[in-house]
């Protein structure tokens, strides 16, 4: 049932309503926010977004984060390696898509309950969609261990330094990152980069070929993305799942769920013409998260 119990909102400890929204007690508190608990009054739903902050309870990645996984184990079987980067270079393809650089390290690399990759935004950059691969970015953002020389050269830097994630994906078949300086020293950092001074390769060259190919300093040399995702050991083994990125078409009128759209005007207020065009034309919205939340709500 969409409908919420009204025991439901009475029994759910907050200290002020905001919006469409009740805020409970604070879940944790970061370097730049505070992560509150909220109840979305109209599904019954717990995330909360308000016009000058976002709350938000993600979804619970219950297989922890890659960095234990790695401890545990050491290092991770090559055929795990290559299921991990499949993904990973997937969602990189997308957020390039949709101008996003993000700059990634492996503790922003989380499990779901199903053993799947999930991305934590921690810093990230936009470009402009149409100008991807001319646009430099300048802001700094990352840390050294992950980042892309460009970067720690304070140079411009575009989406190949997300193809720089092949750091990870050492750290995941050897147990140990490619470049390191005891006691740590930025500059001596970047000189090992730059002269692809890597700490230690394992006897097995053949597992981290590919890996090596995208710790190229240059960045004119370094692989693109959609490159990496066309390389032989990335696609070893699946042969019939062609690696690709995930698209989503915007919502006909007839793709949308009746139900929920009942439920969105009789009960919630809202108008079917304003519903039905913020779902079409894909307007992030207090109208389009209700939505999706009811529907899967309703799926579950």
């Amino acid at each position: 049932s969409l409908k919420v119990p009204r025991e439901l909102l009475r029994s759910f400890p907050h200290s002020k309503r905001v919006g469409s929204y009740l805020v409970g007690k604070m879940i944790n508190k970061g370097s730049f926010a505070k992560v509150m608990e909220g109840l979305h009054i109209g599904t019954g739903e717990k995330t909360l977004e308000t016009e000058n902050s976002y709350y938000m309870v993600m979804e619970l990645c219950a297989g922890g984060d890659l960095m234990d996984r790695i401890c545990e184990r050491k290092r991770l079987e090559e055929r795990e390696v290559r299921r991990y980067t499949r993904q990973i270079l997937s969602a990189v393809d997308h957020l390039h898509k949709h101008g996003i650089v993000h700059d990634l390290k492996i503790e922003n690399f989380l499990l779901d309950e199903h053993n799947n990759i999930k991305i934590v935004f921690g810093l990230s950059n936009t470009l402009k969609a149409e100008s991807l691969s001319l646009e430099l970015l300048s802001t700094q953002c990352g840390s050294p261990a992950y980042a892309a020389p460009e970067l720690l050269a304070h140079r411009k830097y575009g989406p190949k330094v997300d193809v720089w994630s092949g750091v990870s994906m050492f750290a995941m078949l050897t147990g140990t990152l490619p470049f390191t300086v005891e006691p740590f020293n930025i500059k001596q950092l970047h000189q090992k980069m730059v002269s692809g001074e890597i700490s230690s390769i394992p006897s097995d060259i053949s597992k981290v070929s590919f890996v090596l190919s995208l710790l190229e300093p240059d960045p004119d040399k370094r692989p693109s993305v959609r490159e990496a995702m066309e390389e032989r050991w990335i696609n070893e083994g699946h042969a019939k799942k062609p690696l690709h990125t995930l698209s989503h078409k915007n919502l006909c009128p007839e793709d949308l769920n009746s139900s929920v759209l009942t439920y969105m005007t009789e009960s919630l207020g809202y108008s079917l013409s304003e519903v039905i065009h913020t779902l079409t034309t894909n307007r992030p919205s207090a109208i389009m998260a209700s939505y999706h939340l009811l529907l899967n709500k309703l799926n579950r």
